[in-house]
């Protein structure tokens, strides 16, 4: 029941989180070239096309994240440690017939 709860707490701030790089990489992005978002994020990892000449474009980015010591803020005799595991985020920004991007969208998974 703990343990469950602790996901949850967590999940909820990974969401609050991932809303506001949402909204940051949208506002920072929305309305300019692919050109200019080369210069800023680099290659894609991969280019989708869709149907009416729009286009995907995907960046994926994973990082390996150490175990890291555990405060309660008692005296203990156990270490507690959280777990060890790969962060995985994926920037899909999605480009109009112009070229231009109009709409971004944000995800991060974590494997054990």
């Amino acid at each position: 029941m703990r343990t469950r709860q602790v996901f949850i707490l967590l999940g909820l701030i990974i969401g609050m989180v991932g809303c506001s790089i949402q909204s940051n990489l949208r506002r920072d992005y929305k309305g300019k070239t692919q050109e200019e978002l080369m210069l800023g994020m680099g290659r894609p990892t991969r280019i989708e096309t869709l149907s009416g000449g729009r286009k995907i474009g995907i960046y994926e980015k994973s990082k390996f994240l150490k175990s890291a010591p555990i405060n309660t803020g008692q005296f203990q005799y156990d270490k507690f440690e959280s777990p060890k595991a790969i962060k995985t985020e994926i920037y899909k920004f999605y480009f109009n017939a112009q070229g231009l991007i109009e709409d971004v969208k944000y995800e991060a998974t974590y494997e054990r």
